[in-house]
């Protein structure tokens, strides 16, 4: 299989409504300017939000006079090995979920990268561990909505100081087993650098679909593929 990168898609973006630099007007306008043809907004949330039906009438309001298709999504971390994830009740309007590893989703609930480091330090987890809950907590997440995105796989690793390579092929293939299952898709993420290009050509293997996303939080990072066209070239090449 080869990689479906188009390249005038960005799946996972940002906007001053949460933690990004410009408005979601400015965004879908700079998405153009940059030759993208569809923009996915995916604001982060948590179950406490309130605002989510605000946000699907302002971003429809921007989709009636785009220029590009606007996609309405959110982005929301992965809570433990259950597959939970810390999203609102209410998701009327809400076209795409991404699931994050901004922590290790484990037995026992969220845990900062700092404190798995800990852990795994003074022999109360061990790494290889800490990264199977991972995966199973990922595999369990993606049903979570009937389009999953899964945000910038394995990056809280090197934040614990854990090595990728501790993702073993049957990890990985327990992974794409549900992905496949679910109808979800695994982003190549710009800003994080995920997953790495060896990783890509073992998702590709697995029958995986894979999508561009830039994580931009700001209007210069629309349209500045780098990683993301490296591992697309690799693929193909």
């Amino acid at each position: 299989m080869t990689l479906p990168l188009d390249l005038e898609t960005d799946w996972h973006t940002h906007t001053s409504l949460t933690d990004g630099s410009d408005s979601p007007k400015k965004m879908v306008r700079a998405a153009g300017a940059a030759g993208l043809h569809r923009i996915h907004v995916t604001d982060h949330v948590r179950a406490s939000s309130t605002w989510v039906p605000d946000y699907v009438a302002e971003l429809d309001r921007i989709r009636a006079a785009a220029p590009i298709d606007v996609v309405c999504g959110v982005e929301a971390k992965i809570l433990d090995v259950k597959g939970r994830v810390d999203l609102p009740t209410d998701l009327r309007g809400i076209e795409q979920v991404v699931i994050a590893d901004h922590q290790f989703p484990t037995r026992s609930g969220p845990v900062t990268p700092q404190e798995m480091r800990r852990r795994i330090e003074t022999h109360r987890m061990r790494a290889d561990d800490a990264v199977a809950e991972l995966v199973l907590a990922t595999a369990r997440a993606v049903f979570v909505h009937e389009l999953v995105v899964v945000g910038h796989l394995f990056s809280v690793l090197p934040k614990a100081g854990i090595d990728v390579s501790l993702v073993t092929d049957e990890m990985l293939s327990t992974l794409a087993a549900a992905v496949r299952a679910s109808g979800a898709v695994i982003e190549v993420n710009e800003k994080w650098r995920t997953p790495s290009v060896p990783m890509v050509d073992r998702l590709c293997a697995l029958g995986v679909e894979l999508v561009p996303s830039s994580d931009a939080h700001s209007l210069d990072a629309l349209g500045a593929w780098d990683h993301v066209a490296d591992a697309a070239q690799a693929v193909a090449g």
